[in-house]
């Protein structure tokens, strides 16, 4: 788990995370523009709809995200603008006369021409290049990824919740049998839950739940928090051995059950082996994660709180011991 105050980079390291495990991740990018609100098509058009994944949205500079792994695997990927010809063995930045996509005259004086994103990646096997035209209509791998690499990532924001999504995800869970999972779950917060199914609403499927009413009640009708935990619990059941990242987690759920909610949720990680990172504001949410894993089978529990220190930001991690003496004499954690 994640805290810190405002503007300190919580949700920052989440993006970098998300977009490390989708390394020609134009698509993570997108998603990730989307759900700040500044990107509502299906693909950019405009070089200037680029600035904004760059430090102080300069286009010169170049995004490197670094990762250390189990086994020590260390992996790298850097994301860059570029020329498509400098994809063929030609100086970068070579200039050309002919740009696939809308530039701003006034904005661009001085710019160098670029055409697209270049993401490389380094991995223990080698480097993949891939270059992505700056308007999403085509792509090029030098050379294809590795099969299989290297995680299913999903990214649970706290304004961005898809029904679709969710229905898709149930309707593989059901498919194989998995719904009493999800159901036992749910349950923390509507006791009176016996069963979920989809049905058709509108020109979409929603799920609904049965609580021994005459009718089933769409999950959306029974409270934000239900709603929130069946995200959840359905991203890391469909994530399995890959990643969930998950801001603000506590939104939506009364600090009451945070501790059967993280109890929940560390059960399905562990039969599905994913891997949580969470953001949180929340004092209640720390200690219920803490006295939720100090009471399972396995501690498997890091609080990390950042700071702004000297214009850098640094990590103060808290293990179990430190936790459990911050609770004890009431000290600030967040």
């Amino acid at each position: 788990m994640i805290s810190g105050k405002n503007n300190v980079g919580k949700t920052s390291l989440l993006e970098a995370i998300f977009i490390s495990i989708n390394p020609i991740g134009y698509d993570a990018v997108l998603r990730i523009e989307q759900i700040r609100s500044l990107a509502s098509r299906d693909r950019f058009k405009t070089l200037e709809e680029w600035r904004n994944i760059f430090y102080e949205q300069e286009l010169e500079r170049t995004i490197n995200i670094n990762t250390i792994e189990q086994s020590n695997i260390q992996r790298s990927l850097k994301i860059f603008m570029a020329n498509e010809m400098s994809q063929m063995s030609v100086p970068l930045f070579q200039e050309d006369e002919t740009i696939p996509f809308r530039t701003n005259e006034s904005l661009m004086t001085g710019f160098r021409k670029y055409d697209g994103l270049v993401f490389e990646y380094e991995y223990p096997n080698g480097v993949t290049r891939n270059f992505l035209r700056a308007d999403g209509r085509a792509q090029k791998s030098y050379p294809r990824f590795p099969e299989g690499f290297p995680f299913v990532g999903i990214y649970i924001t706290t304004n961005t919740r898809s029904h679709r999504e969710d229905a898709e995800r149930f309707s593989n869970l059901e498919r194989v049998g998995k719904q009493d999972e999800i159901v036992k779950a749910l349950r923390l917060l509507e006791p009176r839950l016996q069963r979920l199914t989809l049905l058709l609403v509108g020109r979409g499927l929603i799920v609904h739940g049965d609580i021994g009413m005459r009718e089933l009640v769409p999950l959306t009708l029974m409270g934000e928090g239900m709603g929130r935990l069946l995200s959840i619990i359905l991203a890391i059941a469909t994530a399995r051995g890959g990643i969930v990242l998950i801001d603000e987690i506590e939104n939506g759920l009364h600090y009451s059950v945070l501790v059967d909610v993280w109890r929940a949720i560390a059960d399905a990680a562990r039969r599905s082996d994913v891997q949580i990172f969470a953001t949180t504001h929340s004092y209640e949410c720390i200690l219920a994660a803490h006295k939720a894993f100090e009471t399972s089978e396995k501690y498997d529990f890091r609080y990390h709180r950042l700071e702004q220190v000297n214009n850098d930001i640094q990590a103060i991690t808290y293990d179990r011991e430190t936790l459990a003496t911050s609770d004890e004499m009431n000290l600030e954690m967040r």
